[in-house]
């Protein structure tokens, strides 16, 4: 999504841009239908992202109904909503806050690498063994997050060297 998102925002690669949001759409909606967590912590993406108004190019919404029709066809899990609610805040204060917190020193580095949804969803992957009727996240999902995020931010690094070339 962040090649989706770079290329919306720093080119007129429309052709590039859209097939990365396609490709983004497809592969996280194929990911919600084979596991049990990712439809939490996707799904809050999603809907945290659309509440903050996040959803604003075609790539966006190319990759947001891609995502929505494969999870759709593919069968969508009954989700337990304190997960998906704690999803859905973590996303959404992450993009709120990031564009509210921008040159605010502490705060504008918490927000630039969404600290927020990834605290969500440490605190997500302990509470089950505390409060039985949480679903939370497992830590197998946690890692893959954080390695998801990590891929996420060398996305970025990596935007800015070809986007020179575009």
């Amino acid at each position: 999504m962040k090649l989706a998102d770079d290329l919306a925002d720093e080119t007129t690669a429309k052709i590039a841009g859209a097939s990365a949001g396609i490709l983004c759409g497809f592969s996280v909606g194929l990911l919600v239908t084979i596991s049990s967590d990712a439809p939490y912590i996707f799904f809050g993406i999603f809907i945290g992202t659309l509440l903050a108004g996040k959803i604003d190019n075609l790539n966006h919404f190319l990759a947001g109904a891609l995502f929505l029709l494969v999870a759709l066809l593919g069968g969508l899990p009954v989700l337990e909503p304190v997960t998906l609610i704690v999803c859905v805040l973590g996303a959404f204060i992450d993009e709120v806050g990031h564009d509210l917190c921008k040159d605010k020193g502490y705060l504008s580095r918490i927000f630039e690498y969404r600290l927020i949804l990834k605290m969500g969803i440490l605190v997500l992957a302990i509470i089950p063994h505390f409060i039985s009727w949480i679903h939370g996240i497992g830590w197998y999902s946690l890692i893959f997050f954080l390695l998801f995020e990590l891929s996420y931010e060398f996305t970025g690094w990596f935007d800015k060297h070809l986007i020179g070339y575009l």
